[in-house]
């Protein structure tokens, strides 16, 4: 699903990235920018959840109630005040993502967490129905392994 393309693996190319009509930064410059702890993608996630903006491949797979059941365990207004956003930030971001065409995410951290939570959140926007791009950098101090 994920491939090498030069310093960062994706489940996208290149071309993918330049016809996004949304690009979320995490540590890096995007449309959205966005900086944290590995919470705030679990955050994202939840309050899509809430929405009702889950993908529809997503809510298909097996792991998708267990997904949930992870998510549950967030607390919105703690991760909120941490990050120091507003309900209302959160669903403006959610709101251009559901909006939008084509959405890249760049992980711009060597955080294994972060990226695995950044996986999940999006899966939940569309990364299984080829909405999403999902940039990240690759993990030297880790054995994660790139799935063709």
């Amino acid at each position: 699903m994920f491939k090498d393309i030069g310093e960062y693996i994706s489940n996208k190319d290149l071309e993918f990235l330049k016809n996004s009509d949304l690009v979320i930064g995490w540590n890096i410059k995007g449309d959205i920018t966005l900086n944290g702890n590995e919470k705030l993608p679990l955050l994202l996630a939840r309050l899509a959840y809430v929405f009702e903006l889950a993908d529809e491949e997503f809510k298909k797979h097996q792991d998708y109630e267990e997904y949930i059941d992870i998510l549950k365990g967030i607390r919105i207004k703690d991760t909120l005040i941490q990050h120091n956003l507003t309900l209302p930030d959160i669903a403006d971001i959610l709101s251009k993502i559901d909006e939008a065409k084509q959405v890249s995410i760049i992980v711009n951290d060597d955080d294994y967490d972060t990226i695995l939570n950044f996986m999940g959140f999006s899966a939940m926007m569309g990364l299984l129905s080829g909405k999403v791009g999902l940039y990240f950098k690759e993990l030297d101090d880790y054995d994660f392994k790139v799935i063709d």
